[in-house]
């Protein structure tokens, strides 16, 4: 016997072309989880979102218990909130409230002077929100034809985006 699945068509947004069902949650450039435009809020669903979503060719997935589902994404999932400098080295904080160490190799300048770096052990890019990018600009400066990010007696080139 076997099951026919079900037609999910009515939840997919028009031209929709994933490989996976729509989950019906928007990131906005600023990391924010909406659905519909209206916020999430219950921490216990957000938190669960974040640790289950995951980067295949360029979309984002949300897996939870053999069930997957595509979120829609205005440009990274996570986005960096803070950046907490100390001699030759920078601690991010994202938008799932984590903390970690920033991978300076990592940084990249993006359209419209969009800076960008990899998180969660390289598996991500995240972008760099207004107030951190403020906080990270003031460590930046020019060199030869482009841009370095300058920690201590240490610079690492910002590379360009992809």
């Amino acid at each position: 016997m076997s099951q026919d699945k079900p037609d999910l068509s009515a939840f997919m947004p028009e031209g929709w072309t994933g490989k996976y069902p729509p989950c019906q949650i928007q990131v906005n450039a600023e990391g924010e989880l909406q659905h519909d435009g209206a916020p999430l809020v219950h921490p216990t669903i957000i938190k669960l979102i974040f640790q289950s979503v995951h980067l295949e060719d360029g979309h984002y997935i949300v897996r939870m218990d053999n069930q997957a589902c595509e979120l829609e994404v205005a440009d990274t999932f996570f986005v960096v909130s803070r950046v907490e400098f100390s001699g030759e080295g920078a601690t991010l904080t994202l938008n799932d409230s984590s903390s970690e160490p920033l991978d300076p190799k990592s940084l990249s300048l993006g359209d419209n002077g969009i800076v960008y770096c990899r998180v969660k052990g390289g598996g991500f890019p995240a972008r760099f929100g207004r107030a951190a990018y403020y906080q990270l600009a003031d460590k930046i400066v020019e060199k030869g034809e482009g841009f370095a990010l300058v920690l201590g007696e240490k610079s690492w080139a910002l590379g360009s985006g992809d």
